[in-house]
């Protein structure tokens, strides 16, 4: 509706300013035809009066010529005319309205018009006709008339123009609001609407605006960007879901690399209690053992045999792909358990694992694989940089000074830090600016794919934290985990 008033005031004041000058124009015109015709008149009336008066006083001198001219104005109607001596004394009532100089075209014998107003304030138009008297004395005779007439003229034109431009503004007024509601209103208003919905994200809903103007077409226009858009929104799920399952393949891939690392350690493990286990059934194969020590060595095969299916749960737990969920996850439960499937190779290596946490319960809310795969990454590092054996420590605390990068922020200002400290071979200064690029690896051939610190680094921003890593030559590496601690109401 802004729109609508807008344009319609633009084209009123056109339309005002356009009739304002016509109308000034016209009425000047009409003024100055009329002018002209008073002037003729008084002309027309002056010259026969002048050719009387020549004659009259030829025959009976001043007195009967100037009496004449007196009585005349008894039938001439609104026009007054009298008798006005150019040169010499003259009574007041022989005197021109105007000063003899302003009268020198009389002089040359022309006949002109002056405009002149009264002590009442009223406009006259004056005419003077010159007559050289026969004593050869110069007089004129002066006819006026007033302009009353042409002022009552000009007035009621200035009403009938006034009223016409309010008719004419007001059927304006009118009927441009009416028209801007179907041509303008209309149509903006659709547009603003599937604006609107676009801008929310609903690309279902097309716009149709009737017609060929620029509404019109804006609307296809608008019509092509939803189409374009919707289809970019699927392309970008699509893309989004594509990446996501190449990101978990990855994932999934790193995953079985580290269990493969840890097959080593595994099958050491392994190898006590099927030693045990062998023994014991040999045992009971010989027939040689009473009923009592039988059933002890069932009960050592049996507990042994529990024993190799934990460890073996425990690894393909890790190494199955399942679907992330975020849950409450206890940091401390979830790191003892990673720290039982590093145990195996921890010792194979030479590895002291050193394990500290602050006392009360640290949560976040995490999926517990992904995170187990991060700890796990940080840690096969670790031992893998000690090829001479050394000590591995984790440490769970609470952070709160750390200052998070751009865009981090915990809900209730709490973060959970775990650190994962090597005393191997660390990292040269110019690689640490690089350890969590794709596929980069400081490993030999084959011992590393590149993505581990990747991964565990995506990983941790999908949880809203981050990894910070600190390391000198020779002396070691510490990797620094953050994450946000959960609320009560994430705790469940």
């Amino acid at each position: 509706m802004r729109l609508t008033l807008k344009i319609t005031i633009a084209i009123l004041l056109g339309v005002a300013l356009l009739f304002s000058l016509n109308s000034y124009l016209s009425i000047q015109r009409e003024r100055a035809q009329l002018k002209e015709r008073l002037s003729r008149e008084a002309r027309h009336l002056g010259e026969s009066l002048r050719v009387m008066l020549t004659e009259i006083w030829r025959i009976g001198g001043e007195q009967a010529a100037i009496g004449f001219l007196e009585n005349s104005n008894l039938v001439s109607g609104p026009l007054k005319v009298r008798w006005v001596w150019l040169e010499g004394q003259a009574a007041p009532r022989y005197l021109p309205r105007f000063s003899r100089d302003e009268l020198s075209p009389l002089q040359k014998g022309e006949t002109f018009s002056l405009l002149a107003e009264s002590k009442e304030g009223h406009d006259f138009l004056v005419t003077y006709l010159p007559v050289m008297t026969a004593g050869g004395r110069p007089g004129a005779i002066e006819v006026s008339e007033s302009l009353d007439e042409l002022h009552g003229y000009v007035r009621e034109s200035l009403r009938r123009s006034a009223l016409l431009m309010v008719a004419t503004i007001g059927s304006g007024l009118l009927l441009m609001t009416v028209l801007g509601s179907f041509w303008i209103n209309r149509p903006v208003r659709k547009l603003t609407e599937q604006a609107e919905r676009i801008g929310a994200g609903d690309f279902s809903t097309a716009v149709t605006v009737s017609g060929r103007d620029e509404l019109a077409i804006l609307a296809g226009t608008i019509d092509r960007m939803r189409s374009q858009l919707a289809e970019a929104r699927e392309a970008e799920q699509a893309a989004n879901h594509a990446k996501i399952q190449a990101l978990e393949k990855l994932r999934h891939t790193e995953r079985l690399a580290t269990v493969g690392r840890l097959s080593a350690g595994m099958a050491h493990e392994l190898g006590t209690p099927l030693n045990v286990i062998s023994g014991r059934a040999k045992l009971i194969a010989g027939q040689d053992l009473s009923p009592e020590e039988t059933a002890r060595s069932a009960r050592i095969i049996g507990e042994q045999a529990e024993r190799m299916t934990a460890i073996m749960r425990q690894l393909l737990d890790f190494a199955r792909r399942g679907q992330a969920r975020k849950q409450p996850v206890e940091l401390s439960g979830l790191i003892k358990g990673t720290l039982d499937l590093l145990a195996p190779t921890a010792r194979n290596q030479g590895i002291d694992l050193h394990w500290e946490a602050e006392e009360g319960s640290l949560t976040v809310n995490a999926d517990p694989g992904q995170l187990q795969q991060v700890l796990l990454n940080l840690a096969m590092n670790g031992i893998q940089s000690m090829p001479e054996g050394g000590r591995l420590s984790l440490q769970l605390k609470k952070d709160c000074a750390s200052s998070p990068p751009e865009g981090r922020a915990a809900e209730n200002g709490s973060w959970c830090c775990i650190r994962v400290e090597d005393q191997g071979v660390g990292i040269a200064p110019e690689n640490l600016s690089h350890i969590f690029d794709p596929f980069y690896t400081t490993k030999d051939v084959g011992r590393g794919t590149g993505l581990g610190l990747s991964i565990a680094y995506g990983i941790a921003e999908e949880h809203g934290g981050w990894i910070e890593v600190a390391s000198t030559p020779s002396e070691g590496s510490c990797f620094s985990v953050f994450l946000p601690q959960a609320t009560r109401g994430e705790k469940g």
